[in-house]
């Protein structure tokens, strides 16, 4: 679209429009990710291991990632510095991921996901604090509404054995620092380049642990390579790249803001999918967390 006759768009109307479109990368990301506590239900349903389940999505994640950035001409060279800073990530993401989905194995999906979905709160402080990101009265109220909606959905009597909230909690805390971490090294780099990287130590990562367990092989049958191939596809591939391709327009406390959103797509997927059964508070809560997505996306 070319400029008006008049001059050029000012700073701060292209600047909005840019975050705008980061919001819309960001809504995107989180309904992919969205997926992966079912696919990661239906996976220990069907007695596939946590280690070689992950080594393979991310396997196949990076080959398709490479791929299409060779074949569409995107391949860059980037200095040691920013690439030590994706590896970094990538190793970060293995240790969050690792507890993730061992909570899995004590808790609910619906639950595990609000309990994990406290980090806005962590990124938005710690953002404003380190990032000298602005905090702002809108983005504080966003805040406060999609944390009382996880608050409404998270009663004392759905939180299981402890041992499913505090790794819930700790992936949280990762997931937060992973953020922060990826703001300022993302800008300026194609998103799907800083997803192939961050993601290939990811996959070294699941790849030797599997293979010191010896479980890379036990991966069988169309079933199991269907949920893996489902993890690698949509839940990384497409979930990681629009996440990176929004953060650096967003900002973390934005962008954490905005993927609230993802457990109220979780909550249906898991009603309609895993027969989950879900309270009706639990949508109040919902309702709440979208309007603060409603209000942030308006700032």
């Amino acid at each position: 679209m070319s400029a008006p006759a008049t001059g050029t768009v000012p700073v701060s109307s292209t600047g909005k429009i840019a975050v705008r479109k980061g919001d819309g990368w960001i809504l995107l990301s989180a309904a992919c990710f969205s997926t992966i506590p079912i696919f990661g239900a239906y996976a220990h349903a069907a007695g596939v291991k946590t280690f070689p389940m992950l080594a393979w999505r991310f396997l196949l994640a990076i080959a398709a990632l490479w791929i299409f950035l060779a074949l569409t001409r995107r391949l860059t060279p980037l200095p040691a510095g920013r690439v030590i800073g994706f590896l970094g990530m990538g190793l970060l993401y293995v240790v969050m991921t690792t507890l993730y989905f061992e909570a899995l194995r004590f808790t609910a999906v619906s639950t595990l996901t609000l309990l994990f979905y406290t980090y806005p709160a962590f990124v938005t402080l710690l953002a404003a604090i380190f990032l000298r990101e602005p905090l702002t009265r809108i983005k504080v109220l966003a805040l406060l509404l999609a944390l009382s909606g996880c608050l409404i959905v998270l009663q004392p009597r759905d939180l299981g054995d402890w041992r499913g909230a505090l790794l819930a909690l700790a992936a949280s805390v990762l997931y937060s620092g992973y953020m922060l971490v990826g703001t300022p090294l993302t800008r300026g780099v194609d998103p799907f380049l800083t997803a192939a990287w961050v993601m290939s130590a990811t996959a070294a990562g699941f790849v030797a642990a599997a293979l010191v367990r010896g479980e890379m092989g036990e991966v069988r049958g169309g079933t199991a390579w269907g949920i893996v191939l489902g993890l690698a596809l949509l839940a990384t591939v497409l979930a990681e790249g629009s996440f990176f391709a929004g953060l650096s327009l967003t900002g973390a406390s934005r962008a954490a803001i905005l993927s609230t959103v993802e457990p109220l797509c979780t909550l249906l997927l898991s009603a309609l999918l895993l027969g989950e059964v879900i309270p009706p508070v639990r949508f109040l809560g919902g309702a709440l967390v979208l309007g603060s997505v409603i209000l942030i996306h308006r700032e």
